[in-house]
């Protein structure tokens, strides 16, 4: 038989049996499936312990809306726990289901999908090089190997990098920046590159992002030009700081592991520091400094900083999208750049429900999608590449 083909079936199911809801039929049914599936009956026999229970709603806690969460605490007595605080582990966005129906447990062990279900995969690695001289290349479809300017350029699973063929960096003249053959990198939508710069400076770049850079850094400063969102892992070269240039203002750094994000389609600079020490220099002439855990909030005419927690802001960097009380609007957005996808709302307040949780980065979106609607906030449906998400209609 396939492998656990009826895994909301089977929570739901089991569910009314632990809560005592089953009719005779219903737990024969259930006996029925135990035998069938020993997996299942693992997580049957973790679930009939009242503290697995406990502490598995206790850790999730904020994952579900305020009403599912209540209603569950209120079917096992335990509603004095309400005002405690969940911890955050990288578990993913199955085990946020739980609160509602207890497909928590039979989604995580079982990684099922449901019978016909439209799967949307996640974004791959692909990007647009296009070459001081004019000439593109798509370089996830072939390896690359050419000479630009005394630097090799090479691409190869994955990663572009440049190596120069002669140490030729920053000796042509001492001024602020030398003009040079510049190349720019485009990740589209549902894509994903790095690229080892001629410095030894690494950028990974996420979806819908563009980087232009020069082939060789030349003059006092290091200077690239980013559009979208890269995490830089700059190599430090005291004589010579790195500038990250973006529409709201630039960053400055001397070696440092900093996340940008920087769309030109949205109204603020996200600049997260995880080692190090930035700068960051707004169009009005403000300065922000950064610490490592601290973030620079950037408008056109503000900018502010604040402590946050890093895996937060950089998680995707290591497959992992970890979200804290954001809007539905805020995360979808994310995830329309990666999984390449067009979202649309029945009614405008539904960007506003705030979710916490985790989703595997190169997981398929539904996992995401059905604990939406097993909050009981909302539901779904997908056409080809577009999601309409809608009120639920309460039965």
């Amino acid at each position: 038989m396939k492998k656990f083909e009826n895994v909301y079936q089977d929570a739901a199911l089991i569910r009314k049996v632990l809560w005592g809801e089953a009719d005779e039929v219903e737990q024969k049914d259930l006996e029925k499936r135990l035998v069938e599936c020993p997996d299942l009956r693992n997580v049957y026999e973790q679930l009939q312990s009242g503290e697995t229970l406990k502490v598995a709603f206790g850790e999730y806690q904020k994952y579900s809306s305020k009403k599912a969460y209540q209603s569950f605490l209120q079917s096992i007595g335990q509603m004095e726990s309400k005002g405690r605080k969940s911890r955050f582990r990288r578990v993913g966005w199955y085990a946020a289901a739980a609160v509602v129906t207890l497909a928590v447990a039979l989604s995580f062990y079982m990684s099922s999908e449901k019978e016909g279900k439209t799967l949307i995969q996640p974004g791959t690695q692909q990007a647009q090089l296009t070459l001081s001289d004019g000439s593109v290349i798509d370089v996830h479809r072939k390896e690359v190997s050419v000479v630009v300017d005394g630097v090799q350029v090479k691409y190869k699973k994955g990663v572009l990098s440049y190596q120069p063929t002669v140490t030729t960096q920053h000796e042509e003249k001492n001024i602020e920046e030398q003009p040079g053959k510049s190349n720019e990198l485009v990740i589209p939508r549902g894509g994903e590159n790095t690229v080892i710069l001629a410095d030894g400076t690494t950028v990974h770049l996420n979806a819908g992002s563009k980087l232009t850079y020069p082939v060789r850094f030349a003059g006092k400063r290091r200077i690239v030009r980013l559009e979208g969102e890269a995490y830089f892992d700059v190599a430090r070269d005291e004589n010579h700081p790195f500038v990250v240039q973006t529409h709201l203002g630039e960053i400055t750094v001397l070696g440092t592991e900093f996340n940008v994000n920087a769309y030109a389609d949205t109204p603020v600079c996200y600049t997260t520091l995880v080692h190090g020490k930035v700068k960051f220099s707004t169009l009005n002439a403000e300065t922000v400094t950064l610490s490592p855990g601290e973030q620079a909030v950037v408008f056109a005419n503000s900018s502010t900083k604040r402590k946050v927690d890093l895996e937060e802001y950089v998680g995707w960097v290591d497959g992992m999208y970890i979200f804290n009380d954001r809007p539905l609007g805020d995360i979808m957005k994310t995830f329309e750049r990666w999984y390449d996808i067009q979202v649309y709302y029945e009614t405008p307040n539904l960007r506003d429900i705030t979710y916490s949780g985790n989703l595997k980065r190169y997981g398929t979106i539904n996992s995401f999608l059905d604990a939406l609607e097993l909050t009981g906030d909302l539901t779904y449906k997908i056409s080809g590449r577009n999601i309409l998400i809608y009120d639920k209609v309460e039965e």
